[in-house]
């Protein structure tokens, strides 16, 4: 449970998202990566320069798997690290292989398209 007492670092912000990209194993470098901002926004956040925008919160939340109260107010205990079951990897590995599926698909069809396309242009070319 984060401490509460007044003035101490974990009412910050700043701590609770240094304390929770560490517990996440995540560097700045590689945090920033993941969210698609430049490594001296996360800086600056970390340092209270800044604040991130509530979209950036709730991206940080989820990245970071802690919740969104806890990291704007310090509500409640970052949940612990944990290593995914293998329910939920499964899970993941079914939803990764039904991506891969559609993205193959989409592929034909976009193929299809072109050559559909180059049909009409050549018609269109030939009886001009």
């Amino acid at each position: 449970m984060p401490n509460t007492q007044p003035d101490t670092p974990a009412l910050f912000l700043s701590t609770r998202i240094i304390n929770a990209r560490e517990a996440s194993g995540y560097t700045q470098a590689q945090l920033a990566l993941r969210m698609g901002i430049n490594k001296s926004t996360l800086a600056n956040w970390e340092n209270s320069h800044t604040s991130p925008r509530s979209n950036k919160l709730l991206e940080l939340s989820g990245v970071l798997n802690v919740p969104v109260l806890w990291l704007i107010a310090g509500a409640e205990s970052p949940a612990e690290v944990t290593t995914p079951d293998l329910s939920e990897t499964l899970m993941l590995e079914q939803k990764l292989d039904r991506a891969d599926l559609l993205i193959n698909e989409l592929s034909a069809l976009v193929a299809e398209l072109r050559g559909h396309t180059r049909r009409v242009q050549r018609d269109i070319d030939e009886s001009h």
